[in-house]
């Protein structure tokens, strides 16, 4: 008998120790907000299993609902992707920033913690076609050749909007209203340059980046944009730049951007850039190499050296790139 009830208990543990007979969720905290997402990161049905029925990818720069994040101290947030069967999906945290309805008006934090994102242009132009800056763009233009400034993001991602009007928010959020932000105070020959570095300044993009992000980084746009196009004209100068030059109209592969990251920045500076993708349907399903995302660490002068600022900064976690995608060329196919 006693050897019987310790082979029950012994049932009986494993029974529950194995969830058998239990209904269990991922999900723990509800939730009634917004994700938007800076990374294509995958997007699961489980976190456990990180199952992915139809192989959904977050697209970036898009906005998903929040219905719920895994615990507390969250390592995952569930979202509804209409495209996606079932809807429900879980998103590592670190696939993009939480917009809080809370959160609507940010205080300053000073932060020497920054994400530099920039461009490769026409890659951008293939899927955005109607874009002003889109429209206009030649091979004689700085962007054929150079990347471009999409925006220096203060981090922790959602250190967003400090001490901006939720009626400039409202505005902000929706990229059809962009137009309507109060201009910003540049001076003429920064401005000029901003126009030629970062042709979405045709759309408005100065003034999203500037309300969003730059309001964390610095008391006037001024500073903010000069600063920002200080580094990219870093890159630009870099072997970096030099490797997409000669290789437009062909593929490159993640692992030559990130070795010339060594190679101009020093030592591991590939480890602290992340390398998005898009996927041009003409023709079918070609990856295109869209954006770099580099990690920076430390007070940002317009002489700080790009090589200084990767020193210290965080490794990509959760790294989720192409392995292989074309440098694109000005045209659309």
């Amino acid at each position: 008998m006693i050897v019987l009830r310790r082979l029950l208990i012994l049932a009986l543990t494993l029974w529950f120790s194995l969830g058998v007979g239990i209904t269990t969720v991922d999900a723990s905290v509800a939730l009634d907000d917004q994700f938007e997402a800076s990374y294509a990161c995958e997007a699961f049905q489980s976190i456990r299993k990180r199952t992915n029925p139809g192989d959904i990818r977050l697209i970036p720069g898009q906005t998903y609902p929040v219905t719920a994040k895994n615990k507390d101290e969250a390592t995952h947030y569930y979202l509804k992707i209409e495209a996606a069967e079932p809807q429900q999906r879980w998103v590592d945290l670190s696939c993009g920033t939480l917009l809080s309805s809370s959160d609507d008006v940010s205080n300053p934090v000073t932060s020497i913690d920054n994400l530099l994102a920039i461009s490769w242009q026409p890659a951008f132009c293939e899927n955005h076609q109607d874009k002003t800056e889109c429209e206009s763009q030649t091979i004689e233009r700085f962007d054929a050749v150079n990347f471009t400034l999409h925006g220096l993001w203060p981090q922790p991602r959602g250190n967003d909007y400090c001490n901006v009007s939720n009626e400039i928010i409202a505005l902000d959020r929706n990229s059809s209203t962009w137009s309507e932000l109060p201009p910003i105070s540049l001076s003429d020959g920064l401005f000029q340059e901003l126009q030629r570095k970062m042709p979405g300044v045709a759309s408005d993009l100065h003034l999203h980046e500037w309300y969003k992000h730059g309001t964390c980084y610095s008391e006037t746009p001024e500073e903010y944009y000069r600063e920002s196009l200080a580094l990219l004209d870093q890159v630009n100068s870099s072997s970096v730049q030099e490797l997409f030059a000669a290789n437009i109209g062909a593929d490159i592969t993640s692992e030559q951007i990130l070795a010339e990251f060594d190679t101009a920045f020093g030592n591991n500076a590939g480890d602290k850039v992340a390398i998005d993708c898009d996927t041009d349907p003409q023709p079918a399903n070609r990856e295109m190499i869209a954006e770099l995302k580099l990690n920076l660490l430390g007070e940002i002068e317009s002489d700080t050296t790009m090589a200084e600022l990767f020193t210290d900064s965080e490794t990509v976690r959760n790294r989720d790139v192409c392995s292989m995608g074309s440098v694109d060329p000005v045209g659309f196919d």
